[in-house]
């Protein structure tokens, strides 16, 4: 009995957290990861002995993709093993997968205990469609269910990631409640639209999304390596730009908008522009570089005309190195960005309004040495055009 309900605890706990709209949340919402037996914990063993099995109705044909079916088991948990690879890079990485195939999945049959604590990972796959899952419990390897048949699809490829990020640590990143997906902060749904994560799926894939996994995947499954083999402690998200939200108990990006300009496609950074009332356009991070620095950097044109046309937005807010976005695009020569933006008011030294400080501009102000009311020749408003205003032109040149 005691054995069941740490296991209905925790079961409950991995897939009822409340979500995030950024970031990851680990097993059981950062608690209790202790004494769980997840894939994190057996990294650097030589090789991870795997058990998978059909479901009792699939039927003669459905068997016969064994290959296909070990290999993207094997590519789905690189996957996960990819970004701890640059951690470490004098201790390999577990890559090897031996692989035992047991008989037809049958909930009614006990499980044999001895049998189950031989191996580190178990995989069933059904042949009736349904909602995928995984279990991770105290004593015994994650058990994880996929129930989108055996034919290798980009359904079943993608519910495999998912199911196997849970046996890793993750949790969910979504809100299963109330009938339909949604997410913090005013956005309308998750369900793989946002964030970019494998973590942020729920029930269906959207078939545009690549089959790999995304910067908040990746900084999950760190932040468990760091949990667990460096001593961070639960409530560090560890990455500079991240932060703990404790109510669900998850780590999520400072600057929501910046995070998804920086990381993932366009239509992520625009369905918050669209879909978050409270989104701060003009947050700017440790380096002072705002979301419209970065769209025009990494050349979303998409993004940097929405962000340009958004009431809020200040496009002159400078980096700690002094460039505004305008300047970024100038750099790169970047035409279609650069006209974009609205033509910046004429500088006060450039006192012929031909759009440079030259010498042209030091003789308009030398021509009206000494005149008072003399128009633009009175670059600093003083009232008399003087040394003063020679020096400030002087000052702008070029």
């Amino acid at each position: 009995m005691r054995y069941i309900f740490s296991l209905l605890l925790v079961v409950c706990l991995l897939f009822s957290a409340m979500p995030v709209g950024d970031g990851f949340i680990v097993a059981t919402g950062g608690l209790h990861l202790d004494g769980l037996q997840l894939l994190i914990l057996k990294v650097y063993e030589p090789e991870w002995k795997i058990a998978y099995r059909y479901g009792a109705e699939c039927t003669p044909a459905d068997r016969q993709n064994d290959e296909a079916l070990k290999d993207a088991i094997s590519a789905a948990l690189r996957t996960w093993l990819e970004p701890l690879k640059a951690l470490n890079p004098d201790r390999p990485i577990v890559d090897s997968f031996v692989y035992e195939l047991w008989p037809d999945y049958n909930p009614n049959q006990p499980k044999d205990l001895e049998e189950l604590r031989a191996v580190d990972l178990q995989v069933t796959f059904e042949c009736t469609q349904a909602t995928s899952g995984a279990q991770i419990n105290r004593g015994y390897p994650p058990d994880v269910v996929i129930r989108e048949g055996t034919e290798t699809t980009f359904l079943l490829l993608s519910a495999l990631i998912h199911e196997l990020g849970h046996a890793f640590g993750l949790a969910d990143t979504y809100d299963k409640g109330y009938g339909i997906m949604q997410s913090r902060g005013g956005l309308h749904r998750t369900a793989g639209n946002q964030p970019a994560s494998m973590m942020a799926m729920a029930g269906h894939f959207h078939r545009e999304t690549p089959i790999t996994i995304g910067e908040d995947d990746k900084r999950g499954i760190v932040w468990l390596y760091k949990y667990f083999y460096e001593d961070l402690a639960s409530d560090d998200c560890f990455f500079a730009d991240y932060v703990m939200e404790e109510e669900p108990r998850g780590c999520i990006p400072k600057y929501p908008l910046i995070f998804e300009t920086k990381h993932n496609v366009p239509k992520y950074s625009l369905q918050l522009l669209d879909e978050d009332p409270t989104v701060d356009v003009n947050a700017q991070d440790v380096g002072g570089m705002t979301a419209l620095h970065y769209a025009v950097m990494y050349e979303k044109e998409e993004v940097v005309k929405a962000l340009l046309a958004h009431e809020d937005i200040k496009p002159s807010l400078k980096s700690k190195q002094g460039e505004t976005p305008l300047d970024i695009a100038l750099a790169t020569n970047n035409t279609d960005i650069i006209n974009m933006f609205p033509d910046p008011p004429p500088r006060k030294e450039d006192v012929n309004r031909d759009g440079v400080v030259n010498i042209l501009d030091l003789v308009a102000v030398a021509s009206k040495f000494g005149e008072k009311d003399a128009g633009n020749a009175d670059v600093n408003g003083d009232g008399v055009v003087d040394i003063r205003d020679l020096v400030l032109v002087a000052g702008a040149f070029g």
